[in-house]
């Protein structure tokens, strides 16, 4: 069985389709580091608001871009497609899989072939699952 979609306090909802914005950064992320350790002049009031703050109530903590589609299905089966897979990925799952109680994903697209795009494929398997429904040998599909 699917797990519920959650609204933010944590209360299920009806089944529904929806959409997680799991970053929402530059190819960077938030803060910049290099903003950060540069002696010549004090951090921006953006970085060092990002340090200020945890990253769940702090606008300006963001990860690379990235969106995950929850499509729910008429029977009330969801399909996970993830668009952008960068460098973040796995802070995003940390936050927001758990936080979404997303199990795994079936497909990933991929807009371009930068880091802030592809370089946490690495940690793709980390949402792959013993019973994902794809092929036999339970892999995700990306799409470029």
């Amino acid at each position: 069985m699917e797990p519920a979609a959650t609204d933010p306090t944590g209360d299920a909802l009806a089944a529904a389709s929806s959409l997680v914005f799991l970053g929402t950064g530059c190819s960077g992320a938030l803060p910049d580091a290099r903003c950060l350790i540069q002696p010549s002049a004090p951090p921006c009031t953006v970085c060092s608001q990002a340090l200020s703050l945890p990253p769940d109530r702090n606008p300006n903590y963001r990860c690379n871009t990235s969106l995950l589609i929850d499509y729910c299905h008429d029977d009330g089966t969801h399909m996970y497609i993830l668009i952008d897979v960068g460098k973040t990925f796995r802070e995003q799952v940390l936050r927001w899989f758990v936080h979404h109680k997303v199990p795994f994903i079936d497909s990933i697209i991929l807009t371009h072939d930068h880091a802030d795009a592809v370089l946490g494929l690495v940690d793709v398997w980390v949402v792959q699952s013993s019973n994902h429904r794809n092929d036999v040998d339970d892999q995700v599909p990306v799409f470029l």
